[in-house]
């Protein structure tokens, strides 16, 4: 074995860094032989025989599960101990994040490659969320993220104007943008594949798409933004890329849904019609009981959205306008609640796939001789007569080879299905309990997500949590607001009331933000509407009472009429109580509210009445109708009680208590009314 001798430099390499020394060989028992066996900081790998290899015992070292140092090699042991104190492992891999520097440790390390693709995602979803302004340059760059083809076509106008044309392309729909100038002139939307039952609402569609897109008096070409036609275009988009030409058209799908629950619509109307109780009635007043007790209304391209959409709750549904502008306003700023229908890719899911048909229920809607299962199923109501259609399938092609899913029938033959599915997007979203939650997903047959930790409760989703506040969700939960209120007086004065209005939680319910169901059958969305309109009546009565934001976006600032301050805990409250100074010259009416949701929505409300305190006991039942279990304010029905109406000969009955709340959708002023009016 040989003796290790001392490498020693010339003059000229003495002072230099381990960089500038040229390679040096040792022995081959030199522990460092086999691993060290290159010059130091040298890019290439060692370069030692496998006889060397057999001799060296750095080759044990690391068969006995060692790490040697392959790519960084130096020449003395030194050397490698000072780079091992600085925590530089082998290879090439000299990460900062292992390094401890003084004087540099509030820079921070440099994070992995996951870190940095997070970060570029972050980016990228913030940098998609601007649509861009409307221009030549900004419409194609939106057709192309929508992945639709587009190319232009110049012409000039016969005063000599030069014009420009942006045709928008995909596989059955074609959409020409007129510009001038980089101002829109005209929009026209056509499907040139699909069957007439789609092609007679493209007009409707089209001028939708030119409202989003021309410039309206009070705008300008630098602010005027792609924001909603972006959103139409994409949903134009998703039913264009789901469709098969020929085979199955997306677009077709929805018409013939939209054809099926007009039809039932008509039926519906023409019996409030018949009704002596109806008679007399407005047709809104008919249309509005349709959308908010029956089927709900679809429509077809409209409320500036492309597509078929159910509606089926809006704001004050019992005040029908009586003017033509009073109809205009409540159109453009009356809430509605309504279920946006699409088509979605299936990916793998075990649902039933798309079907086209106009024949989803018979032509003559309800069903001549039901039988036992249909009266239990529709025990308040008449029974429809709800078809199945015929499964649609793919023709067996080359093009259609990746396009669908093959199905062994029973026969053995083999069936192409679309992979497109029905979906069911709520605008605004309903928030639920959790057994809701699931009970809507059994109705649609759709399979229910689990439960996401960290789970949240119905009254912190529809009262979010203030970060950094410690809240036990097993303790009473108290949110506080002030309102002003405005009272009608005598004649057509208006008298300011300012209310405290405290809303208590004392059995917290998990709770789940209904968005998006699947569904195959039109009649799962109308089975699912009574409950959607209870927690719509629900989220309403408490936005108004207590400022709340029951559709899952960022709450608007307070203004000054509305303030509210929240008190996670009783300690807590009792302390905001003891905190607070008294005038007597300020009179606020104080009205406290306790909501449940489980096993039954209802509200407990008590505010002073007379000489003493009232105490109504509410149930928000399905289709928004409030149910008075009990209260003290007027005699029950049956009872010997004075006259309540201020002689107007008529009782006040409990459930006229609800019918009121009913009409104002506020607890404020329907308190405020109930003092009024019933003291």
């Amino acid at each position: 074995m040989a003796t290790p001798t001392q490498m020693k430099h010339a003059a000229s390499q003495q002072g230099r860094t381990p960089s500038q020394l040229t390679a040096a060989t040792p022995p081959v028992s030199t522990p460092f032989s086999a691993s060290q066996a290159h010059a130091a900081f040298s890019p290439r790998g060692p370069r030692s025989s496998p006889q060397q290899f057999k001799k060296s015992p750095a080759t044990s070292t690391t068969l006995m599960g060692h790490p040697a140092n392959g790519a960084l090699n130096f020449d003395s042991p030194s050397a490698a101990a000072a780079m091992g104190a600085l925590g530089i492992s082998g290879g090439l891999d000299m990460g900062l994040d292992h390094v401890g520097v003084g004087g540099f440790s509030g820079l921070g390390g440099i994070g992995s490659e996951d870190d940095k693709i997070k970060r570029l995602d972050a980016v990228i979803e913030i940098l998609g969320k601007a649509k861009g302004r409307v221009s030549e340059a900004g419409l194609e760059r939106l057709t192309h993220r929508a992945g639709l083809t587009s190319m232009w076509d110049e012409h000039r106008t016969p005063d000599g104007r030069k014009t420009k044309m942006l045709i928008i392309a995909g596989q059955a729909l074609t959409i020409d943008i007129v510009l001038n100038n980089n101002i829109v002139e005209n929009v026209s939307l056509a499907f040139p594949e699909s069957a007439p039952v789609v092609t007679r609402h493209k007009d409707q569609a089209g001028t939708i798409l030119l409202r989003d897109l021309r410039l309206r008096p009070d705008q300008s070409p630098l602010t005027k933004t792609l924001d909603k036609f972006s959103a139409n275009l994409e949903r134009l988009a998703n039913l264009d890329r789901l469709s098969v030409i020929p085979g199955i058209d997306c677009q077709e799908a929805l018409a013939g849904i939209f054809e099926s629950l007009q039809r039932l619509s008509k039926w519906e109307l023409s019996k409030l019609r018949e009704d002596p109780a109806m008679s007399g009635r407005p047709d809104r007043f008919l249309e509005t009981a349709i959308m908010c007790t029956k089927s709900g209304l679809p429509k077809m391209h409209a409320r500036d959205m492309v597509g078929l959409s159910i509606e089926y709750w809006t704001e004050r549904r019992h005040v029908i306008p009586k003017t033509p502008e009073t109809t205009r306003y409540c159109e453009n700023r009356e809430k509605v609640w309504s279920i946006l229908i699409g088509c979605k890719a299936l990916d793998g899911d075990m649902f039933p796939p798309v079907r086209v048909s106009e024949n989803w229920i018979s032509h003559k809607v309800e069903k001549a001789e039901p039988g036992p299962e249909d009266l239990l199923v529709a025990a308040s109501g008449p029974v429809l007569d709800w078809l199945e259609p015929e499964p649609t399938t793919l023709p067996q092609t080359d093009d259609n080879k990746d396009s669908g899913v093959d199905v062994v029938q029973a026969d053995g033959t083999t069936h192409k299905y679309p992979n497109v599915k029905f979906v069911a997007t709520l605008t605004p979203s309903v928030i639920v309990p959790q057994s809701v939650w699931n009970t809507l997903h059994t109705l649609t047959g759709a399979q229910a997500q689990p439960m996401l930790l960290p789970a949240f409760t119905f009254d912190s989703i529809s009262f979010p949590i203030p970060e950094g506040s410690n809240h036990d969700a097993s303790e009473l939960r108290v949110i506080s607001c002030k309102r002003t209120v405005q009272v009608p007086g005598d004649g057509n004065a208006v008298a300011p009331q300012k209310h405290k209005n405290t809303l208590l939680i004392y059995k917290p319910v998990y709770g789940q933000t209904v968005t998006e169901l699947s569904f195959s059958h039109p009649r799962q969305l109308v089975a699912m509407l009574p409950i959607l309109r209870q927690y719509a009546l629900i989220s309403t009565l408490l936005e108004r009472s207590f400022g709340s934001n029951m559709d899952g976006e960022a709450l608007p600032e307070v203004s000054d009429s509305l303030v509210v301050s929240v008190s996670t805990t009783t300690k807590a409250e009792y302390e905001n109580f003891m905190s607070r100074t008294h005038d007597g010259s300020e009179q606020e009416l104080t009205l406290d509210v306790v909501l449940t949701v489980h096993p039954t929505a209802g509200l407990h409300v008590v505010f002073p009445f007379r000489n003493a305190t009232a105490n109504v006991d509410l149930q928000i039942q399905q289709n928004g109708v409030v149910h008075v279990v009990s209260q003290n304010i007027v005699p029950e029905e049956g009872n010997n009680g004075a006259e309540t109406n201020k002689g107007k000969g008529k009782q006040f009955t409990p459930q006229d208590l609800g019918r009121l709340l009913e009409v104002m959708e506020d607890l404020c002023s329907w308190a405020e009314w109930i003092r009024k009016n019933l003291s």
